[in-house]
């Protein structure tokens, strides 16, 4: 996740890194499981009767979903190769449906809450996908999301002009598009969190193995200088290091 990129096939570039390296995501998805923690918290004290998940991937924060008492879950992902590790690692109950294909050009049941975790930072027009999530909530019914904050690999983006599909809005950025939506935000928080590697290379495997990394890198003379110039500006008895911005909200229906 460095800077947006625009390209026409987005959704379908992006379905094919994550289920190409869906049987080892779980493995280097770290941040991912933490965002899941502090999502799980946004879950309502009143238990929601039918949720949809969007972008479940491999069920990482869907397993808190599933340990809850509700009559229907939806589980939505982009990836089927997510969705298949996620069935060889989660026993889905009965009341638990599956839905595989670009959330932004399905059309979903009605539910009492649509939940996403380290999601909407891939959706083209996430503005507009709030608008169309809002029709498919029931009235007070709940929206819960965390993704990443444009500070996110911030030291990453300084020495090198790479692409990624992530598009990274800032708190206030996504709390407009969340009111613009006719949602009222009940509850927010913004985390930062540093993540060591043991040399740059490792960082961008990492990225790759997650099925973020780059898609349009810089020649491999430039790669190996950024490779460089990361190592020597950012290396501690630890490793390397990254940052990571994460935003945390949960909104009510209006």
């Amino acid at each position: 996740m460095i800077n947006q990129k625009s390209e026409d096939n987005k959704s379908q570039e992006t379905e094919l890194n994550f289920s190409k390296y869906a049987h080892i995501y779980d493995k280097h998805a770290q941040l991912q499981k933490l965002m899941a923690d502090k999502l799980a918290s946004f879950i309502p004290i009143n238990t929601p009767e039918k949720i949809l998940e969007i972008g479940c991937g491999t069920g990482i924060f869907t397993k808190y979903l599933l340990s809850l008492k509700v009559k229907k879950i939806f589980l939505n992902d982009v990836s089927s190769g997510m969705i298949e590790y996620m069935e060889t690692k989660l026993c889905l109950p009965p009341y638990s449906q599956i839905i595989i294909g670009n959330a932004e050009l399905l059309k979903f049941q009605v539910v009492d809450m649509v939940a996403a975790n380290a999601v909407f930072q891939w959706f083209k027009d996430p503005g507009e996908f709030l608008k169309r999530l809002n029709s498919y909530i029931k009235p007070n019914g709940k929206l819960i999301f965390s993704t990443f904050g444009p500070a996110s690999l911030a030291e990453l983006r300084k020495f090198g002009s790479l692409e990624s599909p992530a598009l990274l809005l800032s708190s206030s950025e996504w709390s407009q598009l969340i009111k613009e939506a006719g949602f009222t935000i009940d509850s927010f928080a913004r985390k930062t969190h540093k993540l060591f590697f043991a040399n740059t290379l490792a960082l961008l495997k990492n990225l790759q193995q997650l099925g973020v990394a780059p898609t349009k890198m810089t020649s491999p003379k430039e790669l190996r200088q950024l490779i460089k110039n990361y190592d020597d500006a950012y290396f501690t008895k630890q490793g390397v290091y990254a940052n990571w911005e994460l935003l945390f909200f949960s909104a009510k229906k209006n």
